[in-house]
């Protein structure tokens, strides 16, 4: 199967541990395409994504995006910096919608199966002012997708609030731009990225944001369940490693 993961550095792994890198090793027979990129917003996305030419047809596509669309900041020079590498986010609801909408129109006319993942967190603290504004944004979401009867809602917000309610949040949040690129600079291995994890008390992610270990983990499983699931649908065979 061709199965192809657009998104932003979540989906790219960068900075922070990999998911995708996990599904490779699990699915070694299939053709998986990462299409992520750090910084993307849903307009950025859909602008990058809508001049790329797909040689063959994907079997699945995935779809995680939007947690860029909730800047920690305003402050002139993140947008200034947001305009410079074309990857601004939404002017408001309608413009965010819109582009969202038609990465759906695009993935659609490419793909068998699309499964669409609302952002899932922004800092591990899921009573935040982001995380609050991210579930406004995760149920247009969800309205959007129901407008395409091929495409399934990967609930990866409810996933990561149930692992997440096992213990109280940190406030710890990525509001220094140069700090995750120092991250993305020196944390090389999984470990590393662990160890700073564990000092910044985060369960799942490196910095509020970006996922360790334990959060690729969970992310692959939830992946992973799906892609078996269609696998067996369609007859594929597939090997778990």
């Amino acid at each position: 199967m061709r199965i192809g993961f657009f998104g932003d550095s979540l989906t790219a792994g960068v900075p922070g541990s990999s998911f995708v890198t996990i599904l490779r090793e699990r699915f070694p027979d299939d053709t998986l395409l990462n299409y992520g990129k750090p910084n993307d917003t849903v307009s950025s996305l859909y602008r990058r994504i809508s001049a790329m030419k797909l040689d063959e047809p994907l079997d699945i596509a995935f779809l995680w995006i939007g947690v860029n669309d909730v800047p920690q900041t305003t402050w002139w020079p993140n947008r200034a910096f947001s305009t410079i590498i074309a990857q601004q986010w939404a002017k408001d609801t309608d413009e965010f919608c819109a582009d969202y909408r038609a990465t759906l129109d695009f993935l659609h006319e490419r793909a068998g199966h699309v499964i669409v993942a609302p952002p899932a967190l922004k800092g591990e603290n899921l009573e935040n002012p982001w995380n609050r504004r991210l579930r406004e944004l995760g149920g247009l979401i969800r309205e959007l997708a129901t407008e395409y009867e091929s495409t399934e809602i990967l609930d990866l917000p409810a996933i990561f609030a149930r692992r997440l309610a096992e213990t109280p949040g940190t406030d710890y949040t990525p509001t220094n731009p140069l700090r995750i690129i120092l991250d993305v600079m020196t944390l090389r291995t999984d470990a590393q990225i662990d160890g700073i994890a564990a000092k910044r008390g985060l369960r799942l992610t490196l910095d509020g944001v970006h996922l360790n270990s334990a959060g690729a983990a969970l992310v692959a499983e939830e992946y992973a369940a799906v892609i078996e699931r269609i696998h067996s649908d369609a007859g594929f065979p597939f090997s778990r490693e």
